[in-house]
């Protein structure tokens, strides 16, 4: 009997869910054997893991998950797709199959500790932002490496921005393989990365913390703007101008204030933040 190749495997198993890769979900599958299992292999996971993977696909990556013993949560929105991991691995107790849109889930009713995936490029944006709300102790992820570069920007970078500061105030993090385009099928018109995020240890939570990202995105509007004069421009899209006043007095009293808003370090920006929410 033949043995099929990572490629001839993904066509098969396509065939089998009678799914044809559809740009509207973002599919791009990954078909090397090998970084799948560098993949899993940075997750630091055991058997006693709880493990979320967004964006199960045909079971690639889940397949390898389920060989540690961890709990694995598999996140799949596609309705064959769904149906296919079902049957696939209807006799592992280990893998629960979750047919959902991550956009529409709660994540606090998923008990993870780890996150391991190759997810859809196309809502990278959100899928980090509703991570680093809800927590985790150690990922290994896929994305295109542009956006792994950006999560790591650091201040003073062309790249950094809302998502860096939060990437790098609750998660020390590193890219430890580029991988071509070549490696997924459909390829991708640019290189991915193997990012891997671990936990900061003794870091507050940010109060208010979707109230927090919308402080972020509108200051850094103005990034190349020193502290102060960004906070000015910032009020008037967080109609907050009643308080400016008693804002830029605050801010003033803030050793940075005259600094570039794209200098200052995460920490800074949270204690930035947390300096002026009440009043905005």
């Amino acid at each position: 009997m033949n043995v099929l190749n990572p490629f001839e495997q993904l066509q098969n198993e396509l065939i089998q869910a009678r799914v044809f890769p559809d740009k509207r979900f973002s599919q791009n599958f990954l078909i090397s054997t090998e970084w799948v299992q560098l993949l899993v292999e940075k997750a630091q996971i055991n058997s006693r893991s709880h493990v979320l993977e967004i964006g199960a696909g045909t079971g690639t990556v889940t397949q390898a998950l389920a060989e540690t013993g961890a709990h694995i949560i598999a996140l799949e929105v596609h309705p064959k797709l769904i149906l296919f991991l079902q049957k696939k691995f209807q006799n592992k107790k280990n893998v629960h199959i979750l047919g959902k849109d991550f956009l529409h889930v709660d994540l606090k009713s998923i008990p993870f500790t780890h996150v391991c995936c190759s997810p859809p490029y196309a809502i990278a944006d959100d899928i980090m932002l509703g991570l680093f709300e809800h927590g985790f102790r150690h990922a290994s992820m896929i994305w295109q490496a542009e956006f792994a570069e950006k999560l790591l920007a650091t201040p003073g970078s062309q790249s950094y921005g809302p998502l860096s500061v939060l990437c790098q105030y609750f998660y020390n993090g590193e890219i430890v393989k580029k991988i071509s385009p070549q490696s997924f099928y459909p390829s991708p018109q640019q290189f991915s990365a193997i990012l891997v995020l671990h936990a900061r240890k003794k870091i507050d939570s940010i109060p208010e913390y979707n109230k927090f990202v919308l402080f972020l995105r509108t200051l850094f509007r103005f990034k190349n703007k020193t502290v102060s004069n960004a906070i000015t421009h910032a009020l008037q899209h967080l109609h907050a101008e009643k308080n400016k006043k008693e804002i830029l007095e605050i801010v003033k009293e803030m050793e940075w204030d005259d600094l570039k808003v794209f200098l200052l370090e995460p920490e800074e920006l949270v204690e930035l933040f947390e300096s002026v929410r009440k009043q905005i």
